[in-house]
């Protein structure tokens, strides 16, 4: 969907619990420590079940909140990012999609029709899901900006964890899976940092106080920094409003 050197490699690449809180966070063993390129071989892609296999819905560019193609003046429209998305990305976000519907396919699903029906994206707004049984979802492209943190969109990956993690924990096939994707992203994409949701939206309690706990870990095995620090705001949020 979109030109740059990373976009050509990872499309080239692409598609090719207990219902109380944990007792302990288990410790992630981080990816062997060597160079970046090492690392790269070292991390497979994980197996990841593509749009196609999950029955989604085509991209709806007429949706009424993110409708158009982006420009500075039409801050909230589709963006497909024009150039290498390792310059893009610096931040994975992490959320919990509350809901949860029969089963993870079903659950995939269901948030793409709420967020173009409801909310009225033009797409998913998350870039991967994990279900329960620890399967991974391609949401929407990496080559195009989520929908997923507000005001904080451009350059951030969105994760989404099925379940409520305010009143569930996160199934070990989750975390597992859920580990290796970022893993795999953070070293791909060059990211600098991990966050929640609600470390960039204080509004919300995403991903879930059940969720919260395994960030730290996470970040560590990705070897990333844990906040919101790493975030470089886009274009039109530097623009200094002209004097009234």
């Amino acid at each position: 969907m979109c030109v740059g050197g990373a976009v050509g490699y990872l499309l080239l690449e692409r598609w090719g619990g207990a219902e109380s809180g944990p007792a302990s966070v288990p410790t992630l063993v981080p990816s062997p420590a060597a160079t970046r390129s090492g690392q790269i071989k070292q991390i497979a892609r994980p197996l990841i079940t593509p749009r196609a296999g999950w029955l989604a819905a085509a991209v709806d560019h007429t949706a009424e909140n993110e409708a158009g193609d982006y420009s500075l003046d039409n801050a909230e429209g589709w963006r497909e990012y024009d150039a290498d998305l390792r310059a893009m990305y610096q931040t994975v976000v992490v959320h919990h999609s509350v809901i949860y519907e029969t089963d993870d396919v079903t659950t995939m699903r269901e948030i793409q029709r709420l967020h173009m029906e409801t909310r009225k994206w033009a797409d998913i707004g998350y870039h991967f899901g994990v279900g329960k049984s620890g399967q991974v979802f391609e949401g929407r492209d990496l080559a195009a900006r989520g929908t997923h943190v507000e005001g904080y969109n451009t350059g951030s990956v969105g994760v989404v964890f099925f379940g409520n993690f305010e009143v569930e924990s996160p199934t070990v096939e989750q975390i597992e899976s859920g580990r290796g994707l970022i893993d795999w992203l953070a070293l791909r994409l060059e990211l600098t940092h991990l966050a929640g949701h609600g470390d960039f939206n204080d509004f919300t309690k995403c991903p879930g106080a059940h969720m919260v706990v395994y960030l730290d870990t996470l970040a560590q095995s990705a070897g990333l920094r844990l906040g919101t620090d790493g975030y470089v705001p886009s274009e039109e949020q530097l623009i200094t409003p002209p004097p009234e």
